[in-house]
C-alpha cells in the first residue's frame, strides 16, 4: 500500500520550488525553459506527496488530541487550549498538503484527459475538508487557494459555512464517481500510494465516505433516502478494501508514523500517556488486541516508601484519581478486586501479576500533574496503529523491556486509518438502530459481531506483518471477548442502549483515529462511561480554536470568528452540544 516509500526521493528533488509563485514578473524573460525548474508537476508525482503529508498533519498531535477530549489518550483531556494551539497545524494544511491537492485538481481538471487521478483527488479534498468542518466548524474554502491565481489572487479568503462546505463534499464525491467509472487508460499505480491505482476500492471509499457524511448530518438533515440509496453501492466491506494511509520506515526524509517519531526515536518515550481507562478495561476484558495496541515498559514496582519513585507514579500528585498506579490500586475504585472478579489474576496475585500490572502505565483523565522523569515507565504505543512494537512479556532482571522504546529501534510504518470496513459496519449501525434505514437490532447484532471479530483480525494480522515477535491470540481468547461483548448488547434493554454499547466498542476500535470517537461522541454523547476528567481547564472543546495568526492577518475575518468560543460555540451538525 505505501507507494511513497519508493517515490519520495524523486519528489523531494522537484517539489522545493513548487507552487511558489510571486507578483513579481521582474525575471520572466524570453530564454529557454528550465528542465529542473517545472511551474506544474504531474499527478503521479504530486499526489502521493499530498497524501503523506496530509496524513502526517491529521495523523499526528491533532489526532492525540481527538482521542484525548473523549479520554482514550491522556492528550490535551483538560481542554486547556487557545487560539496558538492550532497555528502550525492551520498553516501546514492551508500551505502544504491541502494546497497542493487543489493544484491537482485545477491540473487534471484542466488535462481533461485524467479523470481517474481527478476522482482519486475530489475524494480526498471531500475527506480533508469535512475533516475541516468536523474541527473547526467555517472555515476558508470556496477561495481558500487562489492566493497565487496570476489572474485573481485572493490572500484573504473569506470563511464558509461548515453547512454549505459539507453540500460542496457531497458534490465532489457524486463527480469523483463518475470520473472513477470513467474509461481512463491511466496507470495509476506509481501515484496512488494508498489503493495502489485500484479505481473499483476508490469507489467503494467514495461511497464509503458519502455513507459517514450523511450520518454525521442526520440530526439536522432528513438523509434516509440518501442513506439508503448509498448502502445499495459498493462500500468497504473488508479490511483488504480499507481506506487508510501506511506510513513508511525511512528516516531521510522521516516519513515514520508521528505517534512513533514522539515515542520510539528519542532517548527514552515521549510520546503522551497512554488513557488508564482503555487500557485498564481492555486488560480487565482480555481483549485479544491488548499486546498489538500498548508496548509496556516496565515490570518493576514502584516503591512509595522512596519519595522519588512515589512522585514517579500515576496519579499519586492527583486527588480524585480512579485507576491511578493500578498495580497497587485498592481504593474506593479496587482495581485488584475487579480483576481477579473477572479472572484476569490471581487471588492473592502472584508476583507474574503484579510485574504485569506494573506495566501499565499510564494517565486518569484529566490528571494535570507535572510530567515527572517517567519516560521510560510510561506505556508506549504499540505496533498498531504507530508500527511499534508488540509487547511481547520479555523484561531482563531490572523490570525493564529487552526491547526498549528509544533510540529509533522498531519500524514506523504505521497506519492513520481513515475509513475502515469496521467503521462502515458501525455506521449501518447506527443507521439501523436510529431509524434511518429499516433494519431490526438482530440485524445489527450480526454487524456488530462481524465489526468486533474482523477488527481483531485486522490488527493481529498487521501486527504479524510488521513485527515478527507477534503472537496470534488463541482461538479460545477471541470466541470469549466476542462472547463478553455479545452479552453486552444482549443485557442493553432498547436500542439507545445498544447504541452506547456499540459507540464504546467503537472507542477500542478506533484507536488511531480519534475523530471517528470525537465526532461519534459529539453526535450522540455515547459512550456514556467515559471517566470525568479530574481537572479541567475548560469545558468540553466543541471544536478547535482557530488559528490566532489567521485571526491576525486574514482581512476578510470578521467578529463571528473573533467571537468563536471553541467550548461554546458547536459546529453545524452537532444538536447535543455535550457539556460536563
Amino acid at each position: 500500500m505505501n507507494l511513497i516509500k519508493y517515490r519520495f526521493r524523486k519528489i523531494a528533488a522537484i517539489l522545493l520550488v513548487l507552487f511558489v509563485v510571486t507578483s513579481c514578473d521582474i525575471f520572466d524573460l524570453d530564454i529557454n525553459t528550465d528542465p529542473n525548474n517545472p511551474t506544474a508537476v504531474t499527478p503521479d508525482l504530486l499526489l502521493p506527496s499530498v497524501m503523506y503529508n496530509a496524513s502526517a498533519n491529521f495523523a499526528g498531535g491533532v489526532n492525540s488530541n481527538s482521542h484525548g477530549f473523549v479520554g482514550a489518550i491522556a492528550s490535551a483531556d483538560d481542554f486547556n487550549l487557545s487560539v496558538t494551539s492550532y497555528t502550525g497545524l492551520w498553516a501546514n494544511l492551508y500551505t502544504g498538503s491541502l494546497k497542493d491537492l487543489d493544484e491537482v485538481i485545477k491540473f487534471t481538471t484542466n488535462a481533461g484527459n485524467l479523470p481517474g487521478y481527478l476522482g482519486v483527488a475530489q475524494v480526498l479534498k471531500a475527506y480533508y475538508s469535512s475533516l475541516l468542518v468536523d474541527l473547526w466548524g467555517d472555515v476558508p474554502y470556496f477561495e481558500a487557494w487562489n492566493g497565487n491565481n496570476l489572474a485573481d489572487p485572493n490572500r484573504n479568503p473569506v470563511y464558509d459555512g461548515g453547512s454549505a462546505i459539507y453540500d460542496d463534499c457531497f458534490a465532489l464525491i457524486d463527480a469523483a464517481l463518475v470520473n472513477l467509472a470513467a474509461v481512463d487508460p491511466t496507470n495509476m499505480a506509481s501515484g496512488d500510494a494508498m489503493y495502489g491505482g485500484s479505481r473499483t476500492k476508490w469507489i467503494a471509499a467514495a461511497n464509503s465516505l458519502k455513507l459517514k457524511l450523511l450520518m454525521q448530518t442526520s440530526k439536522v438533515r432528513d438523509n434516509k433516502a440518501a442513506i439508503a440509496a448509498v448502502l445499495g453501492q459498493p462500500l468497504i466491506a473488508t479490511t483488504a478494501d480499507d481506506w487508510q494511509f501506511q506510513f513508511g520506515k525511512t528516516l531521510n526524509p522521516d516519513n515514520r508514523h508521528p505517534w512513533y517519531q514522539n515515542a520510539y526515536t528519542g532517548a527514552e518515550n515521549g510520546y503522551n500517556y497512554m488513557s488508564q481507562q482503555m487500557m485498564y478495561e481492555m486488560f480487565r476484558d482480555g481483549d485479544p488486541r491488548f499486546p498489538f495496541y500498548f508496548k509496556r515498559q516496565t515490570t518493576k514496582i514502584l516503591n512509595f516508601d522512596d519519595p522519588t519513585e512515589r512522585s514517579t507514579a500515576p496519579c499519586t500528585q492527583t486527588v480524585g484519581c480512579k485507576y491511578g498506579y493500578i498495580v497497587l490500586n485498592t481504593g474506593t475504585f479496587n482495581t485488584r478486586a475487579e480483576l481477579q472478579a473477572a479472572g484476569r489474576i490471581s487471588n492473592p496475585p502472584t508476583a507474574a501479576d503484579n510485574a504485569y500490572l506494573a506495566g501499565i502505565f499510564g494517565r486518569d483523565r484529566g490528571d494535570r500533574a507535572g510530567v515527572p522523569l517517567d519516560g521510560s515507565l510510561r506505556t508506549a504505543p504499540g505496533v498498531y496503529p504507530a508500527g511499534g512494537y508488540y509487547d511481547d512479556g520479555g523484561f531482563n532482571s531490572a523490570g525493564s523491556a529487552l526491547r526498549a522504546v528509544r533510540s529509533n529501534n522498531a519500524f514506523g510504518n504505521g497506519i492513520f486509518p481513515m475509513i475502515t470496513a469496521t467503521m462502515v459496519k458501525f455506521y449501518r449501525i447506527e443507521a439501523i438502530l436510529t431509524g434511518q434505514v429499516a433494519g431490526t437490532a438482530d440485524n445489527a447484532k450480526v454487524l456488530f459481531e462481524a465489526a468486533i471479530r474482523e477488527h481483531i483480525a485486522k490488527v493481529v494480522a498487521f501486527g504479524r506483518a510488521l513485527d515478527a515477535v507477534s503472537v496470534t491470540p488463541s482461538s479460545a481468547s477471541v470466541e470469549n471477548y466476542v462472547s463478553l461483548w455479545l452479552g453486552k448488547w444482549d443485557a442493553a434493554t432498547d436500542n439507545n442502549a445498544k447504541l452506547n454499547i456499540m459507540f464504546k466498542q467503537a472507542w477500542f476500535s478506533n484507536l488511531g483515529n480519534g475523530f471517528e470517537i470525537y465526532n461519534g461522541f459529539r453526535r450522540t454523547g455515547f459512550p456514556t462511561d467515559i471517566m470525568p476528567p479530574i481537572q479541567r481547564v475548560r469545558q468540553f472543546a466543541l471544536r478547535l480554536p482557530y488559528s490566532l495568526d489567521d485571526l491576525t492577518l486574514n482581512q476578510s475575518v470578521t467578529d463571528a470568528q473573533r467571537e468563536t468560543v471553541f467550548d461554546q460555540d458547536a459546529v453545524f451538525w452537532d444538536v447535543l452540544k455535550f457539556k460536563f
